[in-house]
């Protein structure tokens, strides 16, 4: 379809309001669990609205089969269908999913923690539920999570999740990239449940992951825009088996300290490769009257073999600066033969 038709349609779709009042409601949600009002939740739920839309928008088109598949959320492979999980999608058809058992039980409801990935940089959950859960105003039933304790420097700590019904209860599912620059082999996370459909309380787990075999790819390549004291320098790729990270340093003078970073890669045939979690924040620190900042952005699919090289163009959002016109440094270009 040429660019015109496409913008035709997209201008033709409407607009689906209560879809984004709901992900507003999610955001008041968290807002009222004390969630740390760094940039990077900020981003989460502003990004949140934009998910929303465009998942309502996107059902229009889902073939009948497709329907059909999210709608039997029970069977394992389903799972990742219907949380719109790439990385585990591709995980579960290589068998590469650890099975669990461990649950927490508190005031009648059980929480089962099912199934485990740790892939690269990304790490990914799924749970049950049984019990009596109250349901939302939406209809909708929700869990209130925190990971790592709900530690403020760690990006997305506190989180709210909707959990989809099952036969015997209802599933749901986490995911989120490891918070640390270096990549254990074997590790456990504290995961606790502080709400559960309605019910205050607490359902703790220490969630043991296997980092599945992955490669670190050396870049060492920095980029800046001319005139500018921002830049942006590229330290390597985590080739996962399911998953891409690509892990870089951010460097900004000290009014800039709230700058974001944002990707957008492309192949060797100038397609975009879609970046599921952007300018994620692993560590800040103050040098002189310099911010650095550690991050790392994700692809949900892997890439070696399937391109030769990757085309970046970051982009910076400016403290105080239209994040619409985010400034735009030199691209670089990531060669995967040498």
């Amino acid at each position: 379809m040429e660019k015109k038709s496409l913008q035709k349609v997209y201008k033709e779709i409407e607009v689906p309001r209560d879809s984004v009042l709901d992900a507003i409601r999610a955001g008041k949600e968290r807002a009222n669990h004390n969630v740390p009002k760094n940039k990077n939740n900020t981003r989460k739920i502003i990004w949140s609205i934009v998910a929303a839309a465009t998942l309502f928008i996107s059902s229009s088109f889902v073939s009948p089969f497709l329907s059909h598949v999210m709608a039997e959320v029970p069977l394992v492979g389903n799972v990742y269908n219907a949380f719109n999980d790439a990385v585990g999608r591709n995980l579960q058809t290589q068998d590469l999913i650890t099975e669990l058992n461990q649950t927490s039980s508190y005031k009648g409801i059980d929480v089962s923690v099912t199934r485990a990935y740790y892939d690269g940089a990304v790490i990914g959950v799924t749970f049950s539920v049984k019990g009596s859960l109250k349901t939302e105003e939406d209809g909708q039933v929700q869990g209130f999570y925190e990971i790592y304790d709900g530690k403020d420097g760690i990006s997305d700590s506190k989180e709210l999740v909707y959990l989809q019904p099952t036969e015997n209860g209802y599933t749901g599912h986490i995911q989120f990239s490891y918070p640390k620059n270096e990549l254990p082999s074997e590790t456990t996370f504290p995961l606790e449940f502080k709400r559960i459909g309605g019910t205050e309380g607490s359902w703790r787990f220490d969630v043991p992951i296997n980092q599945l075999p992955y490669e670190i790819v050396n870049v060492d390549k920095g980029t800046k825009k001319e005139n500018s004291e921002i830049n942006v320098h590229f330290d390597s790729i985590t080739e996962g088996k399911a998953s891409t990270a690509i892990n870089y340093t951010a460097n900004f003078p000290i009014q800039g300290k709230h700058n974001q970073v944002r990707l957008e890669v492309y192949d060797d045939q100038g397609k975009e490769l879609f970046i599921s979690t952007d300018g994620i924040d692993l560590e800040t620190t103050k040098k002189d009257d310099r911010i650095i900042v550690k991050g790392r952005s994700i692809i949900p699919q892997p890439i070696k073999g399937k391109t030769n090289y990757i085309k970046i163009h970051p982009k910076v959002a400016l403290t105080g600066e239209d994040p619409n016109e985010p400034l735009e440094l030199d691209p670089i270009i990531i060669d995967f033969d040498k």
